[in-house]
């Protein structure tokens, strides 16, 4: 089922009487379940067409579609509970409260949700046990380091059973170790338990966790393309040459 489309989506601003076009007819879909990732070099137009699909910004030409509705077809207020709801927002920069507990980051969402209050304890504590921080819970967020404090993101955008997870360049603050920590989480949030992540990103080794890469340059789509079944070969001639080196 397609939750996710877009049609000859353009997005332009204009600055002091000058139109600057960022995104230039842009169309794709996502169904439920896929892991994409949207990949390009700076000032290809990723971050402008998250804001869309996050319903964070409204569109200027074209058409797109959250679980089969427009953004106009929405309230205001409709819209905010989507976004709180329906969708997962993991960024570079984390954005927790410092001074806050892992466990009151987590509730956070729940504080604008609809879910009964009763539920709260027991959806906190299992998004922190699927990013394997109980033994931070009672933490405040600043004293955890770089990559605990992105899992910790990562729990909050899960609390509410979100249809979708947006994760804009999730590793991009981290060191290697740490980024593949939550790449891995990612990954696992998609292969066993089925969640539906769009990520945005400029690593190629970091684009190629999710099942299929959408290359963006200049504001328009130059690649869409399957990655699964390059992984697959990869983890084949991995496998291969570890069975030989045993012989």
């Amino acid at each position: 089922m397609t939750l996710i489309e877009a049609q000859e989506l353009q997005q332009t601003f204009e600055t002091d009487g000058m139109v600057t076009a960022v995104l230039h007819g842009i169309s794709f879909s996502i169904e439920r379940g896929e892991f994409v990732s949207i990949m390009g070099p700076s000032g290809s137009g990723k971050s402008t067409l998250l804001h869309i699909l996050g319903f964070l910004s409204d569109h200027t030409g074209g058409t797109y579609r959250f679980n089969g509705r427009t953004m106009a077809e929405h309230t205001e207020d409709e819209i905010a509970q989507v976004r709180n709801e329906e969708m997962g927002f993991v960024f570079q920069s984390f954005n927790l409260l410092g001074r806050a507990s892992v466990y009151d980051n987590v509730r956070l969402p729940l504080l604008y949700s609809r879910r009964p209050e009763r539920e709260w304890d027991g959806r906190i504590r299992s998004a922190v046990e699927r990013v394997g921080l109980m033994h931070r819970i009672d933490y405040e967020t600043y004293k955890l380091s770089g990559g605990e404090r992105q899992r910790v993101a990562i729990a909050r955008s899960l609390v509410n059973e979100p249809r979708v997870i947006f994760a804009d360049e999730p590793t991009g603050n981290l060191d290697t170790a740490s980024g593949r920590a939550v790449m891995q989480i990612l990954q696992e949030l998609h292969d066993v338990q089925g969640h539906t992540i769009v990520l945005i990103t400029h690593d190629v080794e970091v684009a190629e966790y999710a099942n299929r890469m959408l290359f963006l340059r200049d504001g328009s789509i130059e690649r869409d393309t399957p990655i699964l079944e390059r992984r697959k070969a990869e983890e084949f001639v991995s496998t291969t040459r570890k069975e030989r080196d045993l012989i």
